[in-house]
C-alpha cells in the first residue's frame, strides 16, 4: 500500500506540469481565412470599390445630345411655291462643359472620398482581426481550463481508490473518501460548463471566419508576448500615424476642403456648344455654331447658400477628426495599460505564484509520503497549484486580447 501511494503522489507531481498544446492550430491562417471570406470586411472592400469607381464618373463631361427635326411644308405654301417646296430636315449635336477647374475639382473630391472609404476598409479589416484574435484566445484559454479540469478529475479518481484502500484496512476515514468524491463531482460539472463555453468561443470563430457552425476546431497554438517590450510615447505616435480610422477622417477634411472650393467655383459660368446643319432635297443646305454661356445671376441667395453649407461642412470634418484623434490616442493609452499590467501579472504568475504553489505541493507531497500529512492537505495543495495554472493561463489569454486591442487601436502589427 505504502509503494502504490508513492506512485499516485509521484504520477500527481509529474501531472502538475503546465500542459502544452500538440497538433495546433496556427492563428496566421485563421487571420487570412478572415481577411478573405469575412463578410463585414468584404462590404467594406465593396463600398470602397464602388467609391473608386465613381471618380471616373465624376471626371467626365456630360453626355451630348443629337437633335434631329423634320419640317414638312405645308399645302398651300407648296401652291405659292408651285410645287417645288420639299421637306426640310435639321441635324444638331450639342456638348455642355463646366468651367474647366469644376471638372479637376470634382474628381479630387472624389478621389479624397475613396480614400476615406479605403480607410474605413482597412479599419473594418483591423476589428475583424481583433475579434478573430480575441476568440482565439479565448478559445485557448476554454481548452487550457478543460484539459487542466479533467487532468485534476483523473488524478482525484485515483485517489478515491486509495482513499477507499486505506478505509477499508483502517488506516483512513470515510470522510475523506467522500470529500474526494464530492470534489470529484464538482469538477464532473465544471467541465460541462467549460465545454458549453468552449463551443460558443467555437461558434463566435466560425462566424468571424464565415464557417459552418458546426466546424470543429482542434487544439490552438500558444501565443506569448509576455517579452514584447513596448514604449507608450511610441505607441501614441504609431497611432496618429498609422490608425486607418484617423486617416479615414484625415480624407474627409481634405474632401470637405475641396468642396469648399469647389463651392466657390459656382459663381464662375459653364458653357455649352451647339452646332446646327440643315437639309432639302437630301442636299446640304446651312449651317449654324451656337456657344451658350451660364450667368450666375441668382447669387446671393443660391451660390452663397453653397458656400455657408460647404464652409459649415469643413467644420464638421475638423471637429470630428479632432474627436477622433482624441478618442484613438485614449484607446490607444488605455490599451497599453492593459497589456502593461496584463505582461506584469504574467510575470509574477512565472517568478512568484506558481514556484510558491509548486513548492507548498512538494512540501504536501513529502508530509504525506512520512505519514505527516493529511490526504486533504494533499487534496488542497492540488486544487490550488491547478487553481493558480488556470489562473495563469487566463492572464496569458488576457494578455494577448490587451494586444489585440493595442494594435487594433494603433492599427498596425506590433508583434511580428
Amino acid at each position: 500500500m505504502k509503494k502504490l501511494s508513492i506512485f499516485l503522489v509521484a504520477l500527481l507531481f509529474a501531472q502538475t506540469a503546465i500542459l502544452e498544446a500538440k497538433n495546433s492550430l496556427s492563428l496566421s491562417p485563421l487571420l487570412e481565412e478572415a481577411r478573405k471570406n469575412n463578410p463585414q470586411i468584404q462590404a467594406a472592400k465593396y463600398r470602397y470599390e464602388a467609391a473608386k469607381a465613381r471618380v471616373s464618373l465624376l471626371r467626365t463631361l456630360e453626355d451630348p445630345k443629337f437633335e434631329y427635326e423634320y419640317d414638312k411644308i405645308t399645302a398651300d405654301m407648296d401652291a405659292v411655291m408651285r410645287g417645288k417646296t420639299a421637306p426640310m430636315r435639321t441635324f444638331s449635336i450639342s456638348q455642355e462643359f463646366p468651367f474647366p477647374t469644376k471638372l479637376f475639382l470634382r474628381k479630387a473630391s472624389a478621389q479624397k472620398e475613396a480614400l476615406a472609404y479605403e480607410q474605413e476598409y482597412k479599419e473594418v479589416e483591423r476589428k475583424v482581426v481583433k475579434d478573430v484574435k480575441d476568440a482565439y484566445s479565448q478559445l485557448y484559454l476554454n481548452k487550457k481550463r478543460i484539459a487542466i479540469t479533467k487532468e485534476n478529475q483523473a488524478l482525484l479518481s485515483q485517489f478515491i481508490e486509495v482513499a477507499n484502500k486505506k478505509y477499508a484496512v483502517n488506516k483512513g476515514s470515510q470522510q475523506d473518501s467522500l470529500r474526494a468524491q464530492v470534489e470529484y463531482s464538482k469538477l464532473a460539472n465544471q467541465i460541462v460548463l467549460l465545454e458549453q463555453e468552449e463551443k460558443i468561443s467555437e461558434s463566435l470563430l466560425n462566424s468571424l471566419l464565415n464557417r459552418p457552425q458546426e466546424s470543429a476546431i482542434t487544439d490552438i497554438e500558444e501565443k506569448n508576448s509576455k517579452d514584447l517590450q513596448l514604449n507608450e510615447e511610441k505607441i501614441l505616435q504609431l497611432t496618429k500615424e498609422n490608425r486607418p480610422e484617423l486617416k479615414s477622417f484625415q480624407e474627409m477634411v481634405r474632401k470637405s476642403e475641396i468642396d469648399y472650393t469647389l463651392a466657390k467655383e459656382e459663381y464662375l459660368p459653364d458653357f455649352m456648344f451647339k452646332y446646327r446643319r440643315e437639309e432639302r432635297n437630301d442636299k446640304p443646305g446651312s449651317w449654324a455654331g451656337m456657344l451658350g454661356i451660364s450667368i450666375p445671376l441668382w447669387f446671393w441667395d443660391k451660390q452663397e447658400s453653397f458656400i455657408k453649407e460647404a464652409r459649415a461642412n469643413v467644420n464638421v470634418a475638423k471637429a470630428d477628426y479632432q474627436a477622433t484623434q482624441n478618442m484613438s490616442l485614449f484607446e490607444s493609452r488605455s490599451a497599453f495599460a492593459r497589456f502593461s499590467a496584463a505582461q506584469n501579472l504574467v510575470k509574477i504568475y512565472e517568478t512568484g505564484v506558481l514556484p510558491q504553489a509548486q513548492a507548498a505541493m512538494d512540501t504536501a507531497r513529502r508530509g504525506y509520503e512520512a505519514d505527516k500529512v493529511a490526504f486533504l492537505d494533499l487534496l488542497d495543495s492540488l486544487r490550488t497549484l491547478k487553481d493558480f495554472q488556470i489562473e495563469y493561463f487566463e492572464s496569458l489569454a488576457n494578455l494577448e486580447i490587451a494586444l489585440a486591442d493595442l494594435e487594433r487601436a494603433v492599427g498596425v502589427d506590433l508583434a511580428k
